[in-house]
C-alpha cells in the first residue's frame, strides 16, 4: 500500500493539481502532473463500474505507483484517473501503458 503521507487527500490539493498540471493520458488511465510536493492521487468514476470494479482500478493504479516509485522523479503530484477501459484488464497491460504514458510525460528518469 502507498504510504499516507504520499497521497493527495484534500479536495483543494486535487482542484490544484487538475488547475495548473499538465494531462497526459493512454488507453486506460489519464494522468495530471504538476511541480510540488511527492503526492499521488487516484480515482475512479461511476464509469468504470460498480464498487467492486472502481476499488479494483484504484488498485492497480496505486501498484503500479508504488512498485515504480524509485523510478519516478521527485517533487512531482500526479492525479491517476481511471478510464471505462481499466474494467477487466490485467496488471501487466495496466502497467505497461502507465509506464509509456509516464516515459513520454518525461517523468520517469
Amino acid at each position: 500500500m502507498l504510504a499516507r503521507n504520499l497521497r493527495l487527500r484534500h479536495k483543494k490539493d486535487y482542484k490544484t493539481v487538475f488547475a495548473q498540471g499538465k494531462s497526459f493520458s493512454n488507453r486506460y488511465v489519464v494522468f495530471y502532473i504538476m511541480e510540488g510536493t511527492s503526492k499521488y492521487g487516484f480515482i475512479a468514476s461511476k464509469k468504470v463500474g460498480n464498487a467492486v470494479q472502481r476499488n479494483r482500478a484504484k488498485r492497480l493504479m496505486r501498484e503500479v505507483i508504488r512498485r515504480n516509485l524509485s523510478q519516478l522523479k521527485p517533487n512531482l503530484e500526479i492525479i491517476c484517473i481511471a478510464r471505462a477501459n481499466l474494467k477487466g484488464v490485467s496488471y501487466g497491460e495496466v502497467e505497461n501503458s502507465c509506464l509509456n504514458t509516464l516515459k513520454k510525460a518525461r517523468v520517469i528518469n
